[in-house]
C-alpha cells in the first residue's frame, strides 16, 4: 500500500485548467524545444496538446508558451516567463502536497494494511538519583514499576521501544519481550533523539515515561484514535484540562524533536513554540492517579498503598 495523490487547478465553474498532465506537457516544451516534439514524447496528438495548453491559458489568464526563433528545424516553442514561473510554483505545492499527504497517511491509516503503527518510546534512561536506586525495576503490586508502564501500552495501537543506558533495565526489557535502544546520552534530549532512530517511517510517535505505572491501557488507547481522527495534532493526556504525559506527536515535528538539546524533552518543544497549542489536543484520564509518576520512595509507597486500596 501507498499514498497517491495530485493536485489540480480549477476554474471557478469547476473545470479543470491545469495540474499533472499539462505541468509535464509544459516541462517538456521547455526541454524539447518544440509542442510537437513534447506531445509526440508524451504520445498525444498535436491537436489536443494544443487545446490543453490553450484551456490552461485561457483559466489562468497568461500565455503559457511562446515561439522560439532559429532552434531545431529552424524553430520551435518554449514557455514563457509566466509558464516558467507556474511550473517552479505549481512543483513547489505539489511537492509539500506530498509530504502533507505521506504525513496524514500515517497518521490516519496507522496499522492497517502493511502501515506501520504509531511508534510508542518509553522514557526509561534517567539515572532516579531522587529514588536513590533503579526505580524501574522495583516492585510494585507483584510487577516492576516499568514492567506496569509497559503492561498499559496497547500493542495493536503502538509499536514499542524502550530508550534506556542501564543495562539491568535493558536485561528486564528483553525478558518482557520489548525492543530496547541502548545510548550512552544522559540528558532527556538524548533520550527522545535516540527512542526516534527506531520509529522509521511512522505517522506519531508517542512518548510515555517509564514511571507512570498507573497509566491506562483506555486512556492511551484514546489518544491514538484521537490523533487518527485529527492528523497533525499533538494529542496530551490530561486531567480535568490540564495537560501533562503522555504526549504523541505528528511526524512532521520529528525533525524539531530530534534538533532539541539540554535536559528537556517534547513539553519544552510545546513550550517553545506557543503556536503550537491550536494543534493540541486533550485526552482525559479517567482518574487523575494516571497521571502520577515515581521520583521518590514515598511516591512508591503512596501509589502502593493506592492499589491495595483497590484489593
Amino acid at each position: 500500500m501507498k499514498p497517491r495523490t495530485g493536485v489540480w487547478i480549477d476554474d471557478n465553474e469547476g473545470g479543470r485548467i491545469f495540474g499533472p498532465g499539462p505541468a509535464e506537457l509544459l516541462a517538456r516544451v521547455r526541454e524539447r524545444g518544440s509542442l510537437r516534439a513534447a506531445a509526440a514524447d508524451m504520445g498525444m496528438a498535436y491537436t489536443k496538446a494544443t487545446t490543453i495548453l490553450r484551456r490552461a491559458e485561457k483559466g489562468l489568464g497568461v500565455s503559457l508558451t511562446e515561439r522560439s526563433i532559429g532552434g531545431r528545424g529552424g524553430g520551435g516553442s518554449r514557455p514563457t516567463p509566466e509558464g516558467e514561473r507556474l511550473l517552479e510554483r505549481y512543483d513547489a505545492w505539489r511537492r509539500v502536497s506530498e509530504l502533507s499527504v505521506l504525513d496524514l497517511y500515517g497518521a490516519c491509516l496507522a496499522g492497517i494494511g502493511d502501515v506501520p503503527r504509531l511508534g510508542c518510546v518509553v522514557m526509561a534512561s534517567g539515572e532516579a538519583r531522587r529514588f536513590g536506586a533503579q526505580k524501574l525495576l522495583e516492585p510494585l503490586a507483584g510487577r516492576s514499576i516499568l514492567a506496569r508502564t509497559l503492561d498499559a501500552i496497547p500493542r495493536d495501537v503502538y509499536d514499542v521501544v524502550v530508550a534506556a543506558r542501564s543495562v539491568r533495565v535493558a536485561e528486564a526489557c528483553r525478558d518482557l519481550g520489548v525492543d530496547v535502544r541502548m545510548h550512552d546520552g544522559a540528558l532527556q534530549s538524548d533520550t527522545v533523539r535516540e527512542g526516534l532512530a527506531c520509529m522509521g517511517d511512522r505517522g506519531g510517535c508517542l512518548f510515555v515515561p517509564g514511571d507512570q505505572p498507573l497509566v491506562s491501557v483506555a486512556s492511551l488507547r484514546a489518544m491514538g484514535e484521537e490523533f487518527s481522527r485529527y492528523p497533525g495534532s499533538v494529542v496530551r493526556l490530561a486531567w480535568h484540562g490540564v495537560p501533562r504525559s503522555p504526549t504523541l506527536f505528528p511526524r512532521d515535528l520529528f525533525p524539531a524533536l530530534r534538533a532539541m538539546a539540554g535536559d528537556v524533552g517534547g513539553s519544552q518543544l510545546l513550550h517553545d513554540r506557543p503556536e503550537l497549542a491550536s494543534r493540541t489536543r486533550l485526552v482525559e484520564a479517567a482518574s487523575e492517579r494516571e497521571l502520577l509518576d515515581i521520583d521518590t520512595a514515598d511516591d512508591l509507597r503512596l501509589i502502593e498503598r493506592e492499589l491495595e486500596g483497590e484489593e
